[in-house]
């Protein structure tokens, strides 16, 4: 026979927190570790599973609440990326993601905050870390104006930087945080 193994959660209702098949014996060995066995005999109970819960006065199970659906979170998605016209012909991209170029450059990059296929007629000043891998970091504001984010940043010295979802997100409330794919950018001695 199946049994529900039920601990205490608060008062007059408890958790089912396992379903095994056993037989009377081996129930009455293992009752003192339990705040409550249910032997689950009839069609209704065949459906219940660990993390429902159980109302001790009524011996009765409680469907468990509703998965909730996974927040989907807004994409920074990169559209495009110049650098200033001293330095244009030293610009090189693999993709939009990895990007080289000489010390001295000053590079503008856009993106757009997207949900789903949509950008977000969103209007918001962000502060995105821009942190070199020995160490060092500096902060960008980055400006959205209707879902359409642009930001400059000067790199005077060679070195690797990066932008990283993390580091967007890390000061964000949930309700605010966006996926990002993140930006490398190498700097290198001209």
């Amino acid at each position: 026979m199946n049994y529900a193994l039920i601990k205490n959660e608060s008062v007059g209702l408890g958790r089912v927190m396992n379903i095994i098949v056993a037989d009377p014996e081996f129930i009455k060995s293992i009752a003192p570790d339990w705040d409550h066995i249910e032997a689950m005999d009839t069609l209704h109970e065949q459906g219940v599973g660990m993390g429902w819960g159980y109302d001790f006065a009524t011996g009765k199970f409680i469907d468990p609440a509703p998965a909730i659906n996974p927040v989907l979170r807004p994409r920074i998605v990169l559209a495009g990326i110049t650098a200033d016209a001293v330095h244009a012909d030293q610009l090189v991209l693999k993709g939009l993601n990895d990007v080289t170029c000489s010390a001295g450059t000053t590079l503008t990059v856009g993106a757009k905050l997207l949900l789903g296929e949509q950008t977000q007629p969103l209007n918001e000043v962000f502060r995105m870390p821009f942190r070199a891998r020995d160490g060092r970091e500096r902060i960008l504001l980055a400006r959205m104006v209707q879902g359409v984010i642009s930001f400059t940043v000067s790199l005077p010295e060679s070195g690797l930087w990066r932008v990283a979802e993390a580091a967007i997100n890390e000061a964000l409330p949930p309700e605010k945080q966006m996926q990002f794919d993140g930006i490398t950018i190498y700097v290198v001695d001209a």
